[in-house]
């Protein structure tokens, strides 16, 4: 049972779907600030979230391994069991069906609830889901891998979960989204810097491989830069509350992830700059999540 179940960790990536998990969270969070929530709506839009990206995850593995684009890793972050067939194609099939069978009895549940405003969030999750590797559209094959990440892990979930909850669009919650989702896509960026042999000989177009490991690193550390004004222009026009500015805490750590994935040529530099990336991206949720706490203490 213990290694059957340290298996489908691995299989699930469960480490990585804290950055999603921790969105969900932060768009409740956000409108818990402004107005009382449904906590049964909220508990579902979380599920939904996190089950639709184990669905992805999993399907990525699925078509990445038909293309034989899976040996790499196995000396890097994400040791998949396919790849020494632990697990089968066939079982990450029922994996990702079972997934999606959850999120989308979730999303029914939030429709029924809140009605139209969640249909076109959920019908473009959905499209992201299926489509991030698998044919026909095979997004990260096409070179918007990492502009569909930044718009599912930020705006796509706290936005959402901010709509399902209140009814209706606001500016805030997107300006806060901007932050994981900008710091997701920084995950996806070292992953395909390191990346850029093996996807060169797939055919995988990402940002690495059409201009450059180089311009890659520095669209990191621009990037890194963006998150980090949007944040302080967010307080200083009061859109946002000032306890957000806990995420500045994070810049040494934006700045280590930048210093080793510039070491792209070496190896063993991917699992120190992959660690970093999600701890960025985790903690700079986090202390959102504790900034908006501190919001709703103080109501």
């Amino acid at each position: 049972m213990r290694e059957w179940l340290v298996t489908w960790f691995k299989a699930a990536r469960a480490p990585f779907l804290v950055i999603s998990f921790l969105p969900a969270l932060l768009g409740g969070v956000v409108a818990a600030a402004h107005q009382p929530v449904h906590w049964g709506i909220f508990a579902a839009c979380v599920i939904g979230v996190v089950m639709a990206h184990s669905a992805a995850d999993f399907i990525d593995d699925y078509f990445d391994y038909k293309k034989g684009n899976l040996g790499n890793k196995a000396e890097q972050f994400h040791d998949s069991p396919l790849i020494d067939q632990k697990v089968t194609l066939n079982q990450v099939l029922i994996a990702i069906i079972i997934c999606l069978a959850i999120s989308l009895i979730t999303g029914l549940y939030v429709f029924l609830q809140v009605g139209m405003p969640i249909v076109w969030m959920v019908l473009i999750g959905t499209f992201i889901v299926f489509f991030y590797t698998s044919p026909p559209v095979m997004l990260n094959y096409r070179g918007l891998g990492e502009t569909a990440i930044f718009l599912a892990f930020g705006p796509m979930i706290i936005t959402g979960v901010y709509i399902a909850l209140t009814g209706r669009f606001d500016w805030e919650p997107l300006l806060v989204s901007l932050v994981p989702g900008i710091f997701t896509m920084v995950i996806v960026l070292v992953s395909n810097t390191f990346d850029f042999h093996d996807d060169v000989k797939s055919g995988k177009r990402t940002f690495a491989v059409r201009f450059g490991q180089p311009a890659a690193v520095r669209l990191m550390g621009i990037s890194s830069v963006i998150a980090y004004l949007v944040i302080i222009l967010g307080v200083v026009t009061k859109m946002i509350p000032v306890w957000t500015l806990l995420v500045l805490l994070t810049i040494p750590l934006a700045l280590d992830t930048v210093r080793f994935t510039s070491h792209f040529d070496v190896e063993t530099r991917y699992k120190a700059a992959m660690t970093r990336a999600i701890t960025v991206s985790s903690i700079a949720s986090i202390l959102l999540l504790i900034a908006y706490g501190i919001v709703l203490l103080l109501k």
